[in-house]
């Protein structure tokens, strides 16, 4: 299971998490109830999120998402492994084309499991290029928190050991590793996992609500500059995907976020 991750106006485009028709306009009273509402989520399966009580009528937003997951699941275990990491390497090449990539100085990433989009090339390309790469690890299963922490070159990544859900990560009783949102720290881009996106870069993910989690505490970090300076502009999020992932239209609830852009074989949304 995929476990695992705002900004003042004048360090974050507006155009990088575009609001929910249902989202108040203004960005201050935006950042606050995101961070309770998230900091509050438990999995999607134990929430009762989305309204609806469950009489019998409409689907809540959480009864969807689960259905959804279920569906896609089952799908993913279905596809070839060849196949998967044909289509994964498509999307790298698109990628690494990306403006935000090219600018980035420091990217997080994640190491994916089997039966899933393949980031083992992305992870190299990182490397090769010369930016900082940082990768998950999980802090507290209870808490559902991680960190991201600092990979020196691929050959550091090969000798973590797995994690509880069979990830490699960053030992805990390694050597002190730069978090990506140290003071310190150059992130500029989040390669964003999940199980499904769309179009309108709604993202779906396995419902534990880490990566939610670690995503408002860096974009609540980017609108307080004093205490964090890591990051001189806005942080793109681009959600990486398989075609058969993409979907007509994710269920939200107004605490999920968009992401910049969604990249899979099929196309890059919004193009670049």
């Amino acid at each position: 299971m995929r476990t695992l991750m705002m900004i003042s106006p004048c360090s974050f485009a507006p155009s990088l998490l575009p609001r929910l028709p249902s989202r108040p306009p203004a960005a201050s009273k935006f950042i606050a109830p995101v961070c309770l509402a998230l900091c509050a989520m438990s999995t999607d399966a134990s929430s009762g999120g989305g309204g609806g009580g469950g009489g019998g009528g409409e689907q809540t937003v959480t009864e969807r998402k689960t259905a959804l997951r279920t569906t896609l699941r089952k799908k993913l275990g279905e596809l070839d492994d060849e196949y998967i990491k044909a289509q994964s390497e498509a999307v790298a090449a698109k990628l690494f084309a990306l403006p935000e990539y090219k600018a980035a100085r420091g990217v997080a990433c994640f190491v994916s499991m089997p039966k899933e989009f393949g980031t083992r090339k992305i992870l190299e390309g990182i490397c090769a290029d010369g930016k900082a790469l940082y990768l998950p690890r999980v802090e507290s299963v209870k808490e559902r928190t991680m960190s991201m922490l600092k990979a020196e070159g691929m050959s550091d990544v090969d000798s973590w050991p797995a994690g509880k859900w069979g990830i490699p990560e960053p030992p805990k009783d390694g050597p002190p590793r730069l978090e990506a949102l140290d003071e310190e720290s150059n992130l500029d881009l989040v390669v964003v996992p999940g199980l499904a996106f769309d179009r309108q870069r709604r993202r779906l993910g396995q419902g534990a609500g880490f990566y939610d989690r670690w995503l408002a505490r860096g974009l609540a970090l980017r609108e307080a500059p004093a205490s964090f300076s890591g990051g001189e502009g806005p942080l793109h999020l681009v959600g990486v995907t398989l075609d058969e992932l993409m979907v007509d239209e994710v269920p939200t609830d107004d605490f999920d976020m968009l992401v910049s852009r969604v990249v899979s074989p099929g196309g890059v949304f919004p193009p670049a």
